[in-house]
């Protein structure tokens, strides 16, 4: 078979969206308000879920929430991540000790379920890398991190990267930090909120080429670099498992 012909089936993933539309190639972002509703989970389709720092419970409410999500994430297979959450310093309902109590209690979470983990930080990165290390204390192998919707520049992506984290590229994005993703193989792709009028299968289409173009690559050879993300591979065995 030649490349070409490889290429043209080959699919794009998509780590986070909040399409109801998307297929088996994406995960689906849950809310709190979706997943402890009891939203009906499809087969073929991927989630995620967590707790969002906007929209944060009570502190008081941890322990069940927490108890909660590990429960979904045992017995339901098509739940493979958790999140989005962590810390947002310019719009929470919580006060940062709390965001951190929260986004810790997750992060721990993902580590004992060895699940993928999808992160929401704005001007959190040194508290984000402080947990994470203090999570490497405390277990042998961490899960794939990534910092969903990463927009910073090229010298936060490097600290990140230089951490262990992976980066998550929609339609605004640092073309540094882009590129030093690409060459650290730790360059995702998600759609997150859509733009008005588009399919979730159009904007992906049209986020990896608008990516590809600014790497000076083909969304080809992007969406192999994707696909051979830590993520996607714990993905992909995650499924196997079950």
């Amino acid at each position: 078979m030649s490349n070409e012909r490889h290429h043209s089936h080959l699919e794009l993933l998509d780590c986070h969206t909040h399409s109801h539309e998307v297929n088996g190639l994406a995960i689906r972002s849950l809310t709190y308000e979706e997943w402890s509703g009891g939203v009906t989970v499809g087969e073929g389709q991927l989630y995620s879920i967590g707790l969002h720092p906007w929209s944060l419970p009570l502190a008081e409410r941890l322990t069940d929430l927490i108890g909660q999500m590990r429960s979904l994430l045992a017995s339901t297979p098509q739940i493979v991540a958790v999140g989005e959450c962590g810390i947002d310093k310019v719009r929470s309902n919580a006060s940062l000790a709390e965001q951190r109590t929260w986004l810790e209690a997750q992060m721990r979470l993902a580590c004992l379920l060895h699940r993928p983990i999808l992160l929401h930080t704005v001007r959190a990165w040194s508290e984000t890398i402080e947990i994470r290390r203090e999570l490497a204390q405390e277990f042998d192998q961490l899960p794939p991190m990534v910092l969903h919707g990463f927009r910073a520049r090229g010298e936060v992506a490097q600290m990140m990267l230089h951490q262990g984290f992976a980066l998550s590229f929609g339609r605004h994005y640092d073309s540094a930090a882009l590129q030093l993703a690409y060459e650290a193989n730790a360059l995702l792709v998600e759609t997150d909120e859509l733009p008005q009028g588009l399919t979730h299968q159009k904007a992906l289409a049209e986020t990896y080429t608008h990516l590809a173009e600014a790497l000076a690559i083909t969304p080809e050879a992007l969406a192999e670099r994707v696909a051979a993300t830590p993520f996607w591979q714990q993905v992909e065995w995650l499924g196997s498992l079950r």
